[in-house]
Order: C-alpha cells, then sequence, then structure tokens
C-alpha cells in the first residue's frame, strides 16, 4: 500500500511566490504544475498524469507544453527505462463516484484507469 499523503492541502506559498517573481506571461513565460509522477522502480516504468475536476481541460498553452514535455521524455528516454506517455484524467465532477472520468478524452472506468496506472 502506498503510504498516506503528509496533508490533504496544498500550500500555494511557492506558487504565490513565482508569480510575484517571475516573468509572466507578457514575456513568453508560462508556468504550469504537474499532479504525479508514477514510477516503477523495479520494472523502470514512468508515466506522467495531470488532474483536471469539475469536467476543466487543460488551457491550450497547457497542452503545449505538456505535449512537448511528452515529446522531449519519449524521444529522450534510454534504456533500461520506459517512458509510458502523459495521461490526463479529466472528472466530470471530483472523483469517480459522482460524475463521468476520462483518461486521454476516453471515458473509462476506475477499474481501467487503476489497470493503467499501475505500472
Amino acid at each position: 500500500m502506498t503510504r498516506p499523503e503528509f496533508s490533504g492541502i496544498r500550500d500555494l506559498t511557492f506558487s504565490g511566490w513565482i508569480r510575484k517573481n517571475l516573468p509572466d506571461s507578457s514575456t513568453g513565460t508560462l508556468v504550469s504544475d504537474l499532479d504525479f509522477i508514477i514510477y516503477n522502480y523495479k520494472t523502470k516504468n514512468i508515466l506522467l498524469l495531470e488532474i483536471k475536476t469539475h469536467n476543466a481541460n487543460l488551457k491550450k498553452w497547457q497542452q503545449d507544453i505538456f505535449n512537448l514535455l511528452d515529446e522531449f521524455l519519449k524521444n529522450g528516454v534510454k534504456s533500461p527505462y520506459n517512458y509510458l506517455g502523459f495521461y490526463v484524467i479529466k472528472f466530470e465532477n471530483n472523483f469517480f463516484d459522482d460524475g463521468k472520468v476520462y483518461l486521454n478524452n476516453k471515458e473509462s472506468s476506475e477499474k481501467e484507469i487503476m489497470e493503467k496506472l499501475s505500472i
């Protein structure tokens, strides 16, 4: 079993610092967080995961950044590591039990997503 999170509340202090101190989008600087990196040290499999709730989509600029990251990793990861791709889970509301869920824009079940992410 995976150990519990240290906190269910995300501290936004550093996010605020970034917004205050780094160049803004008018300079070309875009900043996005990434929700999860799933890595199996035994199989050397790794994948990236972004979560969206309330039926939200990635913003165009965010999709562009993640597409670039995905392309870089597909082209640059060397054996024995296996890059399995970039995934977006979109919940219609907040979770599996209160609406539909999509994995890379395909409606999926909790079981299908669990199988895909169990690397």
